[in-house]
């Protein structure tokens, strides 16, 4: 194997592992899964692109986020939307948070995993179905038969909850110390 296709391998193994969380930063951000699939496109192309400035050993995941934090930034400049969903402020926070928890994962995903309980039971039924069974949202509104646009909107309210959740969570957590 050469240099050229080790490094390729590199960045398919660390992209692969940090796709999710890079898509949930977007996702979070955005609110749109359309468009969040864009920006996650647009993301990896970058991050592929830039890859030979990426030193290898670092962290990834903060890497990653930054770029997707410029994407969505310039996703919004393009359509113009900055009225339609977060503030430029709130997208900052966002990033500041998603990057700050990128090397420390367990607290985090003890506050999501107590959050995600505390949900109503439909609500942990949805999550189930789309991130459990990795469904599309397409498919799942076949299946319950509800329009795409209910479960969109849905999705996204518990979204919204979890985050608020997880960041009470860890405000409380970083409180008790």
């Amino acid at each position: 194997m050469s240099g050229n296709d080790d490094r390729v391998e590199i960045f398919l193994n660390l992209y692969s592992s940090y796709q999710p969380r890079i898509y949930g930063y977007i996702m979070s951000a955005i609110g749109d899964w359309n468009q969040a699939d864009d920006i996650l496109q647009e993301t990896m192309s970058v991050l592929w692109n830039k890859f030979d400035q990426y030193v290898i050993g670092t962290d990834f995941l903060s890497w990653a986020l930054k770029v997707a934090h410029f994407q969505i930034l310039c996703h919004i400049k393009k359509q113009k939307i900055q009225n339609k969903y977060f503030s430029r402020q709130t997208i900052e926070n966002i990033s500041e948070i998603a990057v700050s928890l990128s090397t420390d994962t367990e607290e985090p995903l003890k506050a999501l995993r107590k959050c995600v309980k505390n949900l109503p039971e439909r609500s942990q039924h949805l999550l189930a179905l789309r991130y459990e069974d990795n469904t599309t949202i397409q498919k799942i509104a076949r299946r319950l038969q509800q329009s795409v646009h209910t479960l969109y909107k849905e999705y996204q309210k518990i979204h919204y909850q979890l985050f608020q959740c997880i960041r009470r969570q860890l405000e409380w957590n970083r409180a008790e110390r």
